[in-house]
């Protein structure tokens, strides 16, 4: 049995500063912490500042702790309400495909359309999903010159049409889950990574400062090797903490080492690994 312990970090770039801006830092950090990043990236329009109409209609409250001037960058709050959405350029393009051959990184598809996803697509109808699930493997198709093979919900958001159709067009794996564990989705036999980790945003949420934070992380990482857990996974945002907590980051994925973990990404944990308890819809919510 393999008792080694791997430790992946998922980011999720869902701004268009986050790819600009952000999805360097995170390979510098990479790089530095010798710790390989599995990105997934927001295809389709990024339109950001219209969470705000989400948040409204579903009554979210905004923490004060952590408020959305602090987490996005101010452009971010804006694009989509006084600044024009923006979409992936062939600038942008271009840097993704250079990015794609460096070791340290990862790229796969999260949603299209995100602000749009994260509203409403656990109602969206059969038609609808297959619909916003062809146009990012259509373009990440055209920005990768390869099929994607794995896929992240905006905002955990799904529905049954979508798995069965991830399955059907060959996707190995999906991330669209917290969980303490990977398993194997039932009935729809789809192998899910899961974010295990709380976030550092959480921590943030409760009052804690950055050290209070590295410790929470010390005491959880130590403990994972501990008890000879085979997965973590933990999970930012390209435009927030690889930005503005970019130290403490860099010191989460150096624990990795410092408790004898093996930093990897999500493809390759998938490669290694064909052996996952399987779980239904239901059980993975309660």
């Amino acid at each position: 049995m393999n008792t080694e312990t791997h430790f992946c970090l998922r980011v999720d770039i869902d701004t268009f500063e986050g790819l600009k801006k952000g999805l360097p830092n995170c390979i510098k950090i990479a790089k530095k912490a010798e710790c390989p990043i599995t990105v997934y990236l927001s295809l389709g329009k990024y339109a950001t500042g219209r969470n705000i109409f989400r948040r409204i209609k579903k009554k979210e409250s905004i923490s004060l702790k952590l408020p959305p001037w602090r987490r996005n960058s101010l452009k971010s709050i804006l694009r989509g309400l006084v600044i024009p959405p923006a979409r992936i350029g062939e600038k942008e393009k271009s840097q993704l495909r250079y990015y794609n051959h460096l070791e340290e990184i990862e790229f796969h598809a999260h949603g299209f359309n995100h602000v749009n996803w994260s509203s409403n697509f656990s109602n969206f109808t059969k038609e609808k999903t297959k619909e916003y699930v062809d146009a990012f493997i259509s373009e990440y198709e055209e920005i990768f010159n390869q099929k994607p093979i794995a896929n992240a919900a905006p905002n955990f958001q799904v529905n049954t049409h979508y798995f069965d159709y991830l399955k059907a067009k060959g996707f190995k794996f999906s991330s669209d889950f917290c969980y303490n564990e990977p398993f194997i989705l039932k009935p729809h036999d789809l192998v899910q990574l899961p974010i295990t980790e709380p976030t550092i945003e959480e921590f943030l949420i409760q009052g804690k400062n950055p050290e209070q934070i590295k410790e929470e992380f010390e005491m959880s990482l130590k403990a994972k090797t501990d008890t000879e857990l085979n997965y973590v996974c933990l999970y930012v945002h390209a435009i927030f903490e690889p930005v503005k907590f970019e130290n403490l980051l860099e010191n989460i994925c150096k624990m990795s080492f410092k408790y004898d973990m093996k930093p990897i990404s999500h493809g390759d944990y998938y490669k290694l690994f064909n052996t996952f308890p399987p779980l239904e819809y239901s059980d993975v919510l309660n």
